[in-house]
């Protein structure tokens, strides 16, 4: 494929932004709501293998689809198109500003706060897929993204497992996952939700110091997940609270048991950033509503409509004043009480056939992040006016 390529006659390819065995990743646009994408095209000959794929792409559209988490990659959409003679699966994601993790470690080990936080970020989606029955089974560096923000999300549930057996796509004798993050046990096939704490444990590893836990060929990791332990966190990163330590050690058992559950985890890393660096990890912003006014001719065929969101603050001169009178006659404020602290315009692109009532969101034009979070998102309703 490539760019200008319009899939179903919708989702029009503006430029590649992955690659992998599957087929590519594009940056594209959605028209029908005006906003910009990621489209993962399957490729293929159509054979056995491809047919795993699509029923790959399938599944990560009903698994993380049904999941609705901050730190979890939103999918809009999965189809199919005709492009070359050949019949081409897709799935329509959320686009993600930032790089995967496996991108930022290329620099090297990272910041321990940061490092932390991260973890925090992916345990908290996994207790959300956890709760709802299901296991990633693939939790690496490349299906992570991390924001400038420091926010992180999970991506690629396309070897999700589910409780519900009509969604388990998994295939005899294939290995399902990734070597060098993979759980003992998910090495003879048995996965659970302690496997993605294994993972999570080989992730948050390799962040603090810089290396993998187990490195080689195919069998000699299989034999060093089986079998050893790996170097003590703090003989490569010395810097470590021994808690941090330990907690990896924890994730990393080789008996399922004895690992912590993903809120565990959220907690103790946490309570680790605080003792140790003083703050509360970053946290996310408030969203934030409004309303704007269209006409009906604009709601029909789409327009692009100013808001001016302004905010105030009292009065210095007069909000001490109990004489309401005099507080009227305040030549600072001119009799309101208030001054206005700052004041910004937003385009608010309304896209066509847009109902009364219905709701645009604005990512990340809410409240603002605590401690280096993203903001919140800014919602807002639309009415429609003669």
């Amino acid at each position: 494929m490539q760019a200008g390529t319009v899939l179903d006659g919708r989702y029009r390819l503006i430029q590649p932004i992955g690659a992998g065995g599957f087929g590519q990743v594009w940056k594209a646009h959605d028209p029908r709501v005006d906003r910009k994408v990621a489209v993962k095209v399957l490729a293929g000959d159509g054979g056995a293998d491809h047919d795993r794929q699509v029923a790959r792409f399938a599944r990560e559209a009903a698994v993380a689809g049904g999941l609705s988490h901050p730190n979890i990659v939103t999918v809009h959409d999965f189809g199919s198109a005709m492009y070359d003679g050949r019949l081409h699966a897709y799935l329509v994601m959320q686009l993600l500003p930032g790089k995967s993790l496996s991108t930022v470690l290329e620099a090297g080990r990272l910041p321990l706060s940061k490092a932390m936080y991260t973890a925090a970020c992916v345990a908290d989606a996994l207790e959300a897929a956890h709760e709802a029955g299901l296991t990633h089974r693939d939790i690496k560096p490349s299906n992570i993204i991390v924001r400038s923000s420091g926010e992180a999300t999970v991506v690629d549930f396309g070897i999700t497992r589910s409780s519900d057996a009509r969604h388990d796509i998994t295939t005899t004798g294939v290995l399902i996952g990734t070597p060098a993050y993979m759980a003992p046990e998910a090495l003879s096939g048995t996965f659970d939700c302690r496997s993605d704490m294994y993972s999570l444990g080989c992730v948050l590893y390799e962040m603090v110091t810089g290396q993998r836990p187990f490195t080689g060929t195919s069998w000699r990791l299989v034999n060093q997940h089986l079998n050893e332990q790996p170097a003590p966190v703090r003989t490569l990163r010395p810097d470590a609270p021994a808690e941090l330590e330990r907690l990896v050690s924890r994730l990393m058992a080789k008996d399922p048991a004895q690992r912590p559950a993903s809120a565990d985890v959220w907690a103790t890393l946490k309570e680790i950033n605080d003792r140790y660096f003083g703050s509360t990890p970053p946290s996310r912003g408030k969203d934030i509503a409004h309303d704007i006014d269209v006409t009906a001719e604009e709601a029909t065929d789409g327009a692009v409509i100013p808001l001016r969101i302004t905010a105030h603050q009292p009065c210095p001169a007069c909000a001490s004043r109990t004489d309401e009178k005099a507080a009227r006659a305040c030549t600072t404020c001119k009799g309101e009480g208030r001054l206005i602290r700052e004041q910004h315009t937003y385009k608010v692109r309304i896209p066509a056939g847009i109902s009364d009532g219905q709701k645009i969101r604005l990512r990340e034009l809410g409240g603002p992040g605590k401690n280096g979070g993203a903001p919140g998102d800014m919602y807002v309703t639309v009415h429609v006016v003669d």
